[in-house]
């Protein structure tokens, strides 16, 4: 199953997003797709944020595992657009989850 973990800091805003494993989902023996579409929208985030809004976050990445944290002060015009990007991806992940129960879930991590 992939875990993924999101933090959001007091005022509500994504400080954490975490995900790892794999999903294992392959009814027919060929291409797992939430694997797929997890890693997808995983890797367009990490473009998002470090190529498209140039963003100073910190990212880890490894077999099957993406850390990545926005620092706590960030200029408010790469603040907005960096959410923007999280939430998205956020919503995707939700609806993955639904969409394929036992695949993927989320846990809401504490704010801090």
């Amino acid at each position: 199953m992939i875990q993924v973990g999101v933090r959001r800091d007091l005022r509500g805003r994504i400080r954490h997003l975490s995900c790892s494993g794999h999903a294992r989902f392959d009814p027919e023996g060929g291409v797992d797709v939430v694997c797929a579409g997890v890693s997808a929208l995983m890797g367009a985030l990490a473009i998002g944020l470090t190529q498209v809004v140039g963003a100073p976050v910190s990212l880890s990445a490894g077999d099957a595992r993406l850390l990545v944290r926005v620092p706590a002060r960030m200029p408010e015009e790469l603040a907005g657009p960096v959410q923007v990007l999280l939430e998205t991806t956020v919503l995707a992940l939700q609806e993955i989850q639904e969409n394929y129960q036992g695949s993927l879930k989320i846990r809401w991590l504490r704010p801090r």
